[in-house]
């Protein structure tokens, strides 16, 4: 959407009413599943009579056409084109600097939500002014399972061992084993009801506008992955919850925009060549978390044994994904 200076009517219904939520969706060649996504939000807010919403997407220079295909599609969108890849914090940060919203909402562009996703998770903050971001229940839509990555503790090296030495899915089917063995992604929990956890996924971050400002935003050292589990750590530093809301639901597709997930690694559109970049994203920046928040915590021989367990996991699963 381009806005006039000729259209001030636009302007006005924002300053008198407000943005109760910006939803901010980035993409990279995603096309078709970014206009799914899109459908999915714009059906879900028109159903929405209670609160106000705005949509920013932001293109990561993509190959597909995916830009001009959202032009097209939805003229109500806010769109922004960068010229070059600038990954996901700094392109998510651009798109918050358009944005209007109490509440910001970044979205991965495969994500499907119903019509009470949006409006349950406004509700529940409106009440809870303790909860400086929250994540519904989010469902892979390939499997029926929950999305772990949205439901995690912080990554200490007693969770971290357990989880790359395998531990925690050997203890998966136990609450009591898990509370010592699963922290890694919280296994103990109940998750048919609300409750805190430490991180929630960047592909679906509801948070409020001015905690995430006072957070200095998206930490732009992170390229890709890492980012969300930061954000979080410097929420929670601030003294405030974040909450799984059962209570509201939404699907992902979950790796559409990588290629590196089983369950969906036949709808991903990407080469050989960015299946490895991303992968290697996923296995360095787990080492730019532990140094910006865990290094000065403990001894350098537990940074050593962690730095190596990682690389050990990286290495391995390389192998089994043949990037």
């Amino acid at each position: 959407m381009i806005v006039s200076l000729k259209e001030p009517s636009y302007f006005a219904i924002i300053q008198t009413v407000g943005i109760d939520l910006s939803i901010i969706i980035l993409t990279f060649n995603s096309r078709e599943i970014t206009l799914k996504t899109l459908k999915s939000f714009y059906d879900a807010i028109e159903a929405d009579k209670d609160y106000s919403y705005e949509v920013i997407a932001v293109d990561n220079a993509s190959t597909d056409d995916v830009a001009d295909a959202v032009a097209a599609s939805f003229p109500k969108v806010k769109l922004i084109r960068n010229s070059e890849n600038l990954g996901f914090a700094k392109g998510n940060n651009i798109g918050f600097r358009e944005s209007q919203g109490k509440y910001i909402l970044f979205s991965n562009p495969d994500i499907e939500i119903n019509e009470k996703t949006l409006p349950t998770l406004i509700k529940l903050m409106d009440g809870h002014p303790e909860v400086g971001a929250c994540t519904p229940k989010l469902v892979l839509v390939r499997t029926g399972e929950i999305d772990w990555g949205a439901h995690r503790g912080f990554p200490t090296p007693w969770a971290a061992m357990t989880y790359f030495t395998g531990l925690a899915k050997l203890c998966r089917h136990s609450r009591k084993l898990s509370k010592i063995f699963g922290q890694y992604h919280l296994r103990d929990q109940d998750l048919n009801h609300e409750h805190e956890v430490d991180a929630i996924r960047g592909g679906f971050f509801f948070v409020r506008r001015d905690i995430f400002e006072k957070c200095d935003r998206w930490d732009e050292d992170y390229f890709m992955y890492g980012e969300d589990l930061d954000l979080s750590y410097q929420i929670k530093k601030q003294g405030l919850k974040i909450m799984y809301y059962p209570q509201s639901e939404a699907m992902h597709y979950h790796g559409l925009t990588t290629g590196l997930k089983k369950h969906s690694e036949d709808l991903s559109p990407e080469s050989l060549r960015v299946r490895r970049q991303t992968y290697n994203y996923f296995y360095d920046t787990m080492k730019i978390f532990y140094d910006k928040n865990y290094k000065n915590k403990y001894p350098a021989l537990v940074r050593r044994l962690i730095f190596s367990a990682i690389d050990f996991r990286k290495n391995r699963g390389a192998q089994k994904l043949n990037v």
